[in-house]
């Protein structure tokens, strides 16, 4: 009588079910924050523009959806590790202005007075960031990929990098005086005038300090972890310095017409989505094949483009009047004959980009070569033994060979 299969909902444990509503609990929140921003949209923007809404879907995705989206998963597959948790609440810190944003930006086109709920919400936009940063870049780039500190010595910087951006929140509402990093100048309402408007002038500027700071020292925290790595650790930092690259090259390099408003949420979400793919260990090995296919094909597209564009058309002209079929046929000669550049491109991005493929290909290829020659059973048994160990490397390996069927004596 077989044994019946234990219900995984019985065997979820008290704990690990708090950690399950709390994930998704944030989740919730922070598209319910995401959907009222579009309500409010609707109900007050003027004019309403399918421009503007799309600016805003886009906003939406890549900051605080797309963060709470990637904590939301690693909150249910990794939830000892806190680096799921940090992108849960970076991206509820992000989605708190979202509702009245709206509000706000048609009463300054309509240069009409910011109520008090406004002007709360004004101080909040120009503040929020710093403990966004800290939670979505700063602690989550001290604890990858293991969610744990390099050492007892980075306490420092992980305390710093909490105590910055509260520093900084709490004093900028209490400066007295118009505040001039809104998009209108007012009075802080909440500003403290005299000695303690002075003390939070100076907690102000030690608190972007610190917090500017500690993302330094985040940063090469990353760096030190990397050149000390080794093996699958390696690999996983090395997704994460994929997706910080990418980052930042797409927000630093001019585009010029191409930049549009779904860049930088794209490029900004590749973060996260790495440090996923390293603490999940989903898929890791595939990188230097997608690094591989990626220059080869914009090198292949960069070569080819100038002369296919010049040998086309000198094509078409040679074969005017010969209708349709013979153009395309020259348009596919052309193609055909750029084949091999692309191999040979292919094959050397491999050697630089993606050894492992490069080396695992020309061990198989002198393989199939001697095995022409091979009349050893032995001798083919360890050539092959040692061919899967070199380009597959698995922890041990055996050959098993079937026994040649008995020949059944023939009856007389």
């Amino acid at each position: 009588m077989e044994a019946a299969e234990p219900d995984l909902k019985d065997a979820m444990t008290p704990q690990s079910r708090t950690r399950t509503v709390l994930a998704w609990a944030l989740w919730l929140a922070t598209m319910s924050a995401c959907v009222a921003g579009l309500v409010v949209a609707l109900l007050v923007a003027r004019p309403l523009t399918a421009q503007v809404i799309g600016d805003g879907a886009l906003y939406a995705l890549g900051f605080p959806l797309g963060y709470a989206t990637v904590g939301l998963i690693l909150t249910l597959r990794r939830p000892a590790n806190p680096i799921g948790w940090l992108y849960a609440a970076s991206a509820l810190t992000w989605s708190l202005i979202i509702p009245l944003g709206p509000w706000i930006d048609q009463l300054v086109r309509d240069q009409r007075p910011l109520p008090l709920l406004a002007k709360l919400d004004a101080l909040a936009v120009v503040t929020v960031w710093a403990p966004a940063i800290a939670l979505g870049v700063t602690l989550p780039a001290l604890l990858v990929p293991n969610g744990r500190l390099r050492s007892r010595r980075w306490r420092v910087v992980a305390a710093a990098a909490v105590a910055g951006p509260v520093m900084f929140v709490a004093g900028a509402f209490l400066i007295p005086g118009t505040t001039s990093d809104t998009a209108v100048p007012f009075d802080n309402p909440f500003g403290q005038p005299g000695l303690v408007g002075s003390v939070a002038k100076a907690v102000t500027a030690t608190g972007l300090a610190l917090h500017s700071v500690s993302l330094l020292a985040a940063l090469v925290c990353v760096v030190l972890r990397f050149r000390a790595s080794r093996g699958t650790e390696r690999q996983q930092l090395r997704w994460v310095a994929t997706g910080a690259a990418i980052a930042v090259l797409g927000v630093t390099v001019p585009l010029g017409d191409l930049r549009g408003a779904w860049v930088d949420p794209l490029v900004i979400l590749c973060v996260p989505v790495t440090v996923a793919v390293a603490v999940l260990r989903y898929r890791l090995w595939d990188l230097d094949r997608l690094v591989s296919r990626t220059v080869t094909y914009a090198l292949v597209t960069a070569l080819l483009v100038i002369p296919y564009l010049l040998v086309v058309p000198t094509a078409s002209k040679l074969v005017e009047g010969s209708g349709s079929l013979a153009v395309a046929g020259a348009t596919l000669t052309v193609a055909a004959l750029f084949q091999p550049l692309r191999r040979r491109v292919q094959q050397l991005v491999d050697r630089r980009f993606n050894r492992a493929r490069y080396n695992a290909t020309r061990t198989v290829e002198a393989f199939s070569t001697r095995l022409r020659d091979q009349v050893d059973l032995d001798a083919l048994n360890r050539e092959l033994l040692a061919v899967v160990d070199q380009t597959m490397q698995p922890t041990s390996t055996s050959l098993w060979l079937r026994p040649p069927a008995r020949q059944e004596p023939v009856g007389g």
